[in-house]
């Protein structure tokens, strides 16, 4: 018998920005960049693979103000490894996320050959896109927010969008091998640096999304105040995160994993788990079993990630495109990550097994957690045992009386979400 769950609302504050178009072009005016430098130019807008809320109005904002000033857009994939490191591969992330030639009013090109850009401070090679190199000026496009597989001053960000997604293929793969020996964020740094003196950037557009996965800020960023903004904003984002409501328990239920949810499908700093050689595991939280349902067919298959959870269904394994996760585990030297949990054949199942692996005879006295990915942490349901210990808290919400988790009779769970 299954533990019975209570829905609970995590409440906290949560500022975003009403009008994206207008935020857009106020970052870009407190710039005081002479956009006027634009007319008769070449001008490349570097879009990731990221699921980036307001992403296409961000960017076609981004066009229309270069076409404003006379300027010829033209937006390119920068996703390192992503889409199989094909341009069919980005091509069909870059729709998934809104941004087409149709969409976007403007010329998009794919960047998959990579040419050697020069050496790094410390010697390390550095390579990037070919077809960067080409453009008049450049623009670039990120969210800064933590990153999956390492702490440090910078971490996800523009920083990481030059070394890593400008880098193609070959510069993510030699930035992750270099990271080994140089830790994650001085590989990132050191190439992005070498990267703005080859590159003609005039901005970056820095993004940053309140705990509701909403946008709450978008700067404008000159190359030359590239690091110390970064490094501001991050520690902004750092402080507006939230948690699971309890650090220590038994068993996660993740209903849906995906690359549009996190770049390793569940956020290892919510599941407590990095598993990457020589980078050490979160303190908190502590969960013996980690059960996902389901896996985004946005992710377009790259399961990288995964590899941190301890069982997915059948229906979630036939989704992963084995060539692309491994790609993807092998660019970033991420073995473990890259590896397929066990599978199970339904929902109910899946989540029999995550219980009997915590050794906990009585499943009733589980403490669980059910929620619909690692970035949406408002709704959940939690056992009762885990519900004792947090119905105190203010900024908990009880929304339901305790109930039973519903299933068909395939074994497949009736999402609550």
């Amino acid at each position: 018998m299954l533990p019975k769950f209570v829905m609970i609302k995590q409440s906290y504050q949560a500022d975003k920005i009403a009008d994206i178009p207008e935020a857009v072009s106020k970052a870009v005016r407190e710039t005081e960049y002479d956009l006027e430098n634009l007319k008769g130019k070449t001008v490349g807008i570097a879009v990731g693979s990221r699921g980036i809320s307001n992403l296409a109005a961000i960017v076609k904002t981004v066009v229309d103000l270069v076409k404003e000033h006379q300027g010829r857009p033209i937006i390119f994939a920068a996703m390192g490894s992503h889409g199989a490191g094909t341009p069919s591969g980005q091509e069909e992330i870059l729709q998934s996320l809104g941004i087409t030639a149709e969409s976007m009013g403007a010329e998009i090109r794919w960047t998959t050959e990579s040419v050697l850009y020069g050496n790094a401070k410390n010697g390390m090679k550095v390579y990037g896109a070919k077809a960067a190199l080409a453009f008049n000026k450049v623009i670039l496009i990120n969210r800064i927010k933590c990153h999956t597989d390492f702490e440090d001053i910078t971490e996800s960000g523009l920083c990481k969008l030059l070394a890593i997604g400008i880098g193609n293929h070959q510069g993510a793969a030699n930035i992750h091998a270099n990271a080994l020996r140089l830790g994650y964020g001085t590989a990132i740094r050191q190439a992005a640096e070498l990267m703005l003196e080859k590159l003609p950037v005039i901005f970056g557009i820095a993004i940053t999304e309140n705990w509701k996965q909403e946008t709450n800020c978008i700067q404008g960023v000159l190359p030359q105040k590239l690091l110390e903004t970064e490094m501001a904003l991050l520690k902004k984002a750092k402080s507006s995160s939230i948690k699971l409501p309890v650090a220590d328990f038994d068993t996660l239920i993740v209903q849906e994993a995906g690359k549009n949810i996190s770049g390793t499908c569940v956020d290892t700093k919510v599941v407590g788990r990095i598993m990457i050689p020589g980078q050490a595991e979160p303190a908190s939280p502590k969960i013996k079993t980690v059960a996902v349902l389901d896996f985004t067919e946005v992710s377009h298959g790259n399961a990288m990630g995964l590899g941190v959870v301890d069982i997915i269904t059948k229906r979630a394994f036939e989704k992963i495109d084995i060539e692309a996760t491994s790609i993807t585990g092998m660019t970033s030297t991420c073995l473990l990550q890259a590896k397929i949990p066990c599978v199970a054949p339904t929902d109910l199942k899946a989540i029999e097994i995550a219980f009997t692996a915590t050794g906990i005879e009585e499943t009733e006295a589980i403490r669980a957690i059910y929620i619909k990915n690692t970035s949406s942490l408002e709704y959940m349901a939690v056992s009762e045992k885990v519900f004792a210990t947090i119905k105190d808290n203010a900024n908990i919400e009880k929304i339901s009386e305790p109930f039973e988790l519903a299933f068909d009779e395939a074994g497949n769970l009736a999402t609550l979400f």
